[in-house]
């Protein structure tokens, strides 16, 4: 493995090298996304040297992925809900007061799109590449085996069309990253991310005729070598129970990832959608029916997380909205609680996670992100540093917090993953809206 040198990083507010304008292409993902990711990294703390690696490494290698400026002929991707390939989020841990910072992207060619073969993936395996070069412990195994059964790219043009007129998108692959500045500590001059990937249903679900859920629990049971990990089918076995006896859970089957490191050290990490809105509902899914243990003392705090996104937290609050801020909020209320579980190798059992979305009843960001201190503080999270608001109206720089919700994304609690240490994390999704404000 080699280690790529880069350039120290601009100043975000200097215009991408070698360009002529600032005005698409490489350089807008760089003053929009690039601008979003340097703030939240210096919010969180993170050292210089992780910023500058990672910086160069955004700029550099997927800002050119990304195609051109959103325009209303750009297609929308699977990631935002106005269409826009970003999400990110800050983590906040029960046992730790320094925040992490997550992002996924979707790589998918959509600015503009390949009409002839809409399932093209070359511009994600060009970050997969780079991640093979860059990253230590490396090992795309698990990766390639599920991408031969979700990813419909050597299909033929044909075939391609007809399955992205079945999904609805083109999305065969979204990419993950955990900013992980301990990385530089242990292997030096290496990028400080751990990736993932993560794979929606959809397509082989249309190509085979199976259901989202088929496809999920299939494509696990499939990969090559999964026999030599029986805990993670073990896991697999309690939530195929659970949804074999609620049947109607199948359809909310969403996605998989896995992360991009060796069988016998990557998760795998299903996510499902609840159409619902009773709390009860939503606990008995989170813990499989009593199936997953030592999780009744948190509770109280889910009860408490779930309010921020009821409607009856804030009867009154909402007023006139004008009439695309209107099309905006019809569209964040169909957004659903959602549960994850991962699997793992060390244990028989899966480690769950709810995500709720507060923008679907909250009238704007502002009151979100206050709601969000005030659960920090009430369950001792807050270190007394910057607020959430804090945070997040420093990130945000295209419009104010109280204009509208649709910032927040989803907010998602649970069990650390580490099967060494205890506690919850809170991790807080947000969304640059960039089909909706360009910006530049």
């Amino acid at each position: 493995m080699t280690v790529a040198t880069q350039s120290s990083v601009l100043p975000l507010s200097e215009k991408y090298p070698g360009t002529a304008t600032a005005e698409g292409g490489s350089s807008y993902w760089w003053r929009t996304s690039g601008q979003d990711l340097s703030r939240m990294l210096q919010e969180a703390g993170y050292p210089d040297e992780a910023k500058r690696q990672f910086l160069n490494y955004f700029r550099d290698t997927i800002c050119p992925q990304l195609g051109g400026k959103p325009d209303n002929t750009s297609l929308r991707t699977a990631v935002g809900w106005d269409g826009s390939p970003f999400e990110y989020s800050f983590e906040f841990k029960e046992s730790t007061k320094t925040a992490g910072v997550r992002f996924v992207v979707d790589l998918t060619q959509l600015r503009p799109g390949d009409k002839t073969f809409p399932l093209t993936t070359d511009t994600t395996e060009m970050v997969i590449k780079s991640l093979a070069e860059r990253t230590p412990l490396f090992d795309d195994n698990w990766h390639r085996a599920l991408a031969q059964w979700f990813v419909y790219s050597n299909a033929s043009e044909t075939e391609q069309k007809a399955l992205v007129a079945t999904a609805g998108y083109q999305t065969n692959i979204i990419m993950g990253f955990d900013i992980n500045a301990k990385i530089l500590d242990l292997a030096p001059g290496y990028l400080p991310v751990m990736a993932k990937s993560y794979f929606p249903p959809c397509f082989v679900a249309a190509a085979k005729g199976f259901t989202r859920w088929q496809a999920l629990s299939l494509g696990i049971r499939q990969i090559p070598d999964i026999g030599e990990h029986p805990n993670i089918l073990l896991a697999l076995k309690l939530i195929e129970d659970y949804v074999g006896a609620k049947p109607e859970l199948a359809s909310g089957a969403r996605g998989l990832s896995t992360d991009f490191v060796k069988a016998g050290k990557a998760r795998l990490k299903i996510y499902m959608r609840y159409l619902g809105d009773n709390f009860d509902e939503v606990w008995d899914y989170y813990t499989l029916g009593g199936r997953i243990p030592d999780l009744e003392s948190d509770k109280e705090m889910f009860r408490d997380l779930m309010k921020l996104s009821s409607d009856s937290t804030y009867v009154g609050q909402t007023g006139e909205l004008a009439q695309a801020d209107q099309r905006r909020r019809a569209l964040l209320k169909t957004k659903p609680t959602a549960v994850y579980f991962s699997l793992s190798p060390d244990k028989p059992y899966p480690i769950p996670k709810v995500y709720f979305y507060p923008a679907r009843a909250a009238p704007n960001d502002l009151i979100i992100a206050r709601g969000l201190d005030a659960f920090l503080t009430k369950y001792k999270w807050h270190d007394g540093g910057k607020s959430v608001e804090e945070r997040v109206q420093t990130v945000f720089t295209h419009r104010k917090l109280e204009d509208k919700p649709g910032i927040f994304t989803f907010i998602g609690l649970g069990r650390k993953e580490d099967s060494t240490k205890k506690g919850l994390s809170l991790q807080v999704y947000m969304t640059p809206e960039l089909y909706e404000t360009p910006r530049f």
